[in-house]
């Protein structure tokens, strides 16, 4: 299968997100011979998973045997699993009654941790949440509602269940955004993400330039988009850029290992002065090459392969025809990306992306000074989580809802020294006779006189004390 498109089926060797019942993910390699950890929730053989299709669910029985269950919640909060007329006597009209004390669960911490280490599957966990609802002293004062969020509560917190996800570039945002250290990635959400992918206009054939200090997830979310036609000019400032997000997916081999690869990489003095950055190799005859020692040839095969590389990017920046700019960096925008603008195509979109709205305000300043630059305007998006119950939604106050912001514009190139003139009027012969033709189609109307009336003075009397 093509590396532009995704397995459907879990593979060998690959990245995948793996997700628990309580929500919580891991980032995991499926290597064939491994075994993955999941601490309290047990462990299983990755030879166990593969072939099963992405998004199966699956469920640890005894012995850590694996059973594909349909879905990772299913059965979740269904009461009858408690057997609930022997253990639930009823439940409450409200929560008036309920005591929400520290000594309201009768088992101690040592014995819910003895049943937790038990080598077992669902069965040890089942059994545990049937004795803590049996020793809750006021499980019956609740409403039947409160019982299945607490039921709910617990199953996802014991039950021994996982899900495998495809690591698409979503998964893999979302996951680093809400798990790690979003400023990893600089605090972008996957609303941004889209909303630079779509105003970037990325999409399969085109030539785009691009700044990326997220490790590489930006690259992937447009080589995702762009299907395996089209090249990504990669700017950095480092020797080598940081790309440890991009090794994790399919497409860590179109990172610049051939001439002919969609992702070609340049630093930034290369790119201001690529004249004088060409890459200075003799290429060798036949015979020359033939008389290099094994080492050597290699040496040479090396070097040269890098130089055309080289050269392939420096010529697509000469030829000045990138059709885009997305710029994702800590750089200080408003004196590095009016450097790069020379380099873009007319009718060129920009997306510049930074965490805080001060560092594009500068920037948007010179955009709307400037003639060249259409449309300029800062975007920012903010979505929040929300939990829905009967009767009443709240967002979650734990939640985050910043994505940083963006700064948008499109890219032209003004005609000068031309001078907007209005609509001139249309004159046409008529009988040998140039007529204008606004003064045919209005006739003559003559201004009437009108008399102004004269205005009478009046004496203002004088009041004698």
């Amino acid at each position: 299968m093509s590396k532009f498109v995704p397995n459907l089926n879990i593979t060998e060797n690959e990245w995948a997100i793996l997700r628990l019942p309580s929500g919580a993910r891991k980032l995991i390699q499926l290597r064939i011979d491994g075994v993955i950890n999941m601490g309290k929730f047990g462990a299983f053989n990755v030879s166990d998973v593969i072939g099963f299709p992405y998004g199966q669910a699956f469920e640890i029985s005894s012995e850590n045997k694996l059973i594909p269950i349909e879905s990772i919640d299913i059965g979740i909060t269904d009461l009858a699993e408690l057997d609930s007329e022997e253990l639930l006597n009823g439940s409450s009209v409200d929560n008036r009654e309920l005591l929400d004390v520290a000594n309201v669960q009768k088992l101690t911490v040592e014995q819910i941790e003895e049943m937790k280490n038990k080598v077992g599957g669902n069965d040890i966990a089942r059994e545990l949440i049937q004795k803590m609802v049996q020793n809750h002293g006021s499980f019956d004062k609740k409403t039947s509602y409160s019982q299945e969020k607490y039921l709910d509560r617990k199953h996802k917190k014991f039950l021994r269940r996982f899900s495998i996800s495809y690591l698409t570039s979503n998964e893999m945002l979302d996951y680093l955004f809400y798990e790690k250290e979003p400023f990893k990635i600089m605090n972008l959400s996957i609303e941004m993400l889209g909303l630079m992918m779509s105003i970037g206009n990325v999409m399969p054939g085109g030539n785009y330039l691009v700044v990326d200090e997220t490790g590489g997830l930006i690259v992937y979310a447009m080589l995702e988009r762009m299907g395996g036609r089209g090249s990504i000019t990669l700017l950095h400032e480092n020797d080598q850029p940081s790309m440890h997000l991009l090794n994790k997916t399919r497409f860590a081999k179109e990172m610049s290992l051939t001439p002919t690869s969609m992702v070609q990489c340049i630093n930034v003095l290369q790119f201001l002065e690529p004249e004088s950055e060409k890459p200075d190799v003799e290429e060798l005859s036949k015979e020359e090459y033939a008389k290099l020692e094994e080492p050597m040839k290699t040496q040479y095969d090396r070097k040269l392969n890098k130089a055309k590389i080289l050269q392939n990017v420096i010529n697509r920046v000469l030829d000045k025809s990138f059709e885009s700019l997305i710029y994702v960096s800590t750089l200080n925008p408003a004196t590095f990306v009016p450097q790069i603008l020379p380099r873009l195509r007319g009718s060129s979109p920009l997306v510049i992306y930074n965490m805080y709205k001060e560092s594009l305000v500068e920037l948007n300043h010179q955009f709307l000074r400037q003639k060249s630059i259409l449309l300029p305007n800062i975007h920012h998006s903010v979505v929040r989580r929300y939990q829905t119950i009967p009767g009443k939604i709240h967002p979650l106050m734990t939640s985050r809802c910043d994505g940083g912001y963006i700064l948008t514009g499109i890219l032209v190139f003004p005609i000068e020294n031309v001078v907007a003139v209005g609509r001139g009027s249309k004159k046409r012969k008529l009988n040998n006779k140039s007529v204008s033709e606004s003064a045919e189609s209005t006739p003559a109307v003559e201004t009437p006189e009108v008399e102004t009336p004269e205005i009478a003075s009046v004496e203002t009397p004088v009041i004698n004390e």
